[in-house]
Parts: C-alpha cells; sequence; structure tokens
C-alpha cells in the first residue's frame, strides 16, 4: 500500500451510531483488499463515535466530526470525498457490513471491465432476520426499490461528470446520485456477488434497545465463517421469496399512496439523522415486524 496514495477511499458518514460503527469498522479492517483508506465523517456526533475510531488504533481510519449535525449523509460525505487521495471511492453506512471480499471482487469487476461504476448485491436484515435484498434499479427515478451506496464502487473521476453529492439534499441524495449517474450514461457493471449486509435505519431504534446489536452477532459469524454465513442467507433470502413475501411486497399500501408520503417526507423533511419515528414506524410495518 502507498501511505500517500491509497487506491481506494472508503467514505463513511455517521451520527450517534457508536454501538454500530465499530462492527462497521471491524468489517472494512478485515478485508481481503488492504489498499484503502477510511473517512469517517461525523454529523455533529455527540456520543463514543470518535472514541471508537480510536479503539481500532488503524493508521488507514481518519475521523472528523462536523461542529453541528446538518441532518443528512450528503453534507458529509461531500467533505470526506474533499480529503479522499483514491482513485476509487466506496460507500458505507454506520451500521452496515461488508464481507470480506467485498472491496477485492469490486475492484476487479471494475478494472476488468474498464467500468465507470461497479455494485454488488447487497442483503437487509432486520431484527428478525432477511427482510430483502438489493443491487441497482434499472431506472431509479421511476423506481421503488431500496437505493444503498454501501454496495457501490466508482472511479473517483466520475464525479467531474455527474457531479458530487448534493450539498442540500438531505433526503433522497442516493437516488438523486443515481438519477445523474444514469442521465450520463455512465458504464456500470454488476459483481454477482453477495457482499453487503444491509440494516435499514429506520431499525436504528431498535438497536438501542439491545444488549447486543444484530450488527455484533452477524460480524461474529462472518469472522467465523463468512462463506457460511453467506449461504445461510441466501437460502433464507429463497425461502422468502417463495413465500411470495419480500420486502417490498409486504406493504399493502396502494402505490400512489406510498409515492405521496414520500413527497410529503421528503417537503417535510426529517430534522435529525438518522430517519424520523414516522418512517421508521412505515418500515416495520412494512417488514411485518409491528409497531
Amino acid at each position: 500500500m502507498n501511505d500517500s496514495h491509497p487506491q481506494v477511499s472508503i467514505i463513511i458518514p455517521t451520527y450517534n451510531s457508536s454501538r454500530t460503527l465499530r462492527a462497521t469498522l471491524e468489517s472494512v479492517v478485515n478485508q481481503e483488499f488492504p489498499d484503502f483508506e477510511v473517512r469517517v465523517v461525523g454529523d455533529g456526533c455527540t456520543d463514543e463515535s470518535a472514541a471508537v475510531v480510536r479503539s481500532l488504533a488503524d493508521n488507514r481510519i481518519f475521523w472528523e466530526n462536523r461542529p453541528e449535525n446538518w441532518g443528512g449523509p450528503s453534507l458529509p460525505r461531500r467533505e470526506a470525498l474533499a480529503r479522499a487521495r483514491g482513485d476509487l471511492i466506496a460507500y458505507l453506512g454506520h451500521d452496515d457490513l461488508w464481507f470480506p471480499w467485498h472491496l477485492s471482487g469490486l475492484v476487479a469487476c471494475l478494472q476488468e471491465h474498464d467500468a465507470d461504476f461497479a455494485f454488488s448485491l447487497g442483503m437487509l436484515i432486520g431484527q428478525n432476520g432477511v427482510l430483502g435484498s438489493f443491487s441497482l434499479p434499472e431506472q431509479v427515478a421511476r423506481s421503488l426499490s431500496i437505493v444503498s451506496p454501501s454496495n457501490w464502487l466508482h472511479r473517483k473521476e466520475l464525479l467531474s461528470t455527474i457531479g458530487g453529492w448534493s450539498p442540500s439534499l438531505r433526503y433522497a441524495c442516493d437516488i438523486d446520485f443515481l438519477a445523474r449517474l444514469q442521465a450520463a450514461a455512465m458504464s456500470t457493471v454488476f459483481h454477482r456477488r453477495l457482499s453487503v449486509l444491509k440494516y435499514p435505519a429506520a431499525e436504528w431504534r431498535a438497536y438501542d434497545q439491545q444488549a447486543e446489536p444484530r450488527q455484533t452477532r452477524d460480524l461474529a459469524a462472518m469472522k467465523k465463517d463468512a462463506e457460511g454465513l453467506a449461504g445461510e442467507l441466501l437460502l433464507d433470502l429463497a425461502a422468502l421469496v417463495s413465500r411470495q413475501k419480500t420486502y417490498r411486497s409486504r406493504s399493502r399500501v396502494p402505490l400512489f399512496i406510498r409515492v405521496a408520503l414520500a413527497r410529503m417526507v421528503e417537503i417535510w423533511g426529517p430534522h435529525r439523522w438518522p430517519l424520523s419515528a414516522i418512517l421508521r414506524r412505515r418500515h416495520r410495518n412494512r417488514a411485518g415486524l409491528g409497531a
């Protein structure tokens, strides 16, 4: 690794999620691909996030905390990118996990296909297990699919073509980024492997109610037998699909009402980050977890 110019810069925005941040960072440190730096940017954190970063004692991990909470991940990502030294950019949610092969697989796939943007398969994990999966919608403007940067890798130079993260959007900034990517017809490639576990942000309060967050248990299983864990989760997903109870199909609310609600929330704006109690309740109802 070249300390002054790592190949990959990993961007992790965070807000008061120190109980899950440790597991997230450990999943990064355990990557098979070592040539990276990590830019963790707190959005006005007031918890133990800084101590968590320091405790890992890894000189590839950098911490910065914004003086005030802005209310979304877009601005922290912009600030991290301003300091990023890698030619390739990866993102990770502060409560998500990567399998050990995540970076190595995406980097190899991007280079093999000479693409601008690569993405992998991700799994949605709730308190009671698998909720569904996600990759990348073909037409983000017309899709209600889950969108998460945790399974993305792109060339840094791509930002000079499509622009960076919005300095004004607190909500749906990921969709805005993808819409510009697709409008510019940038070359994308799918790495056909499960490499990300995503824990929907609307479940964030449930983490605080547990002695041990789900992420900690899954990370331990990943360290013990990553291939075995991936296989079990894929089987759980297959069983979920076979029962026709996928994450999206659980909602009984008509499409036009869901779109209207999403627009209402966008206008109203969740004032804190992660998501508001309204979004949390909606997620739990969709997932069949109750209020």
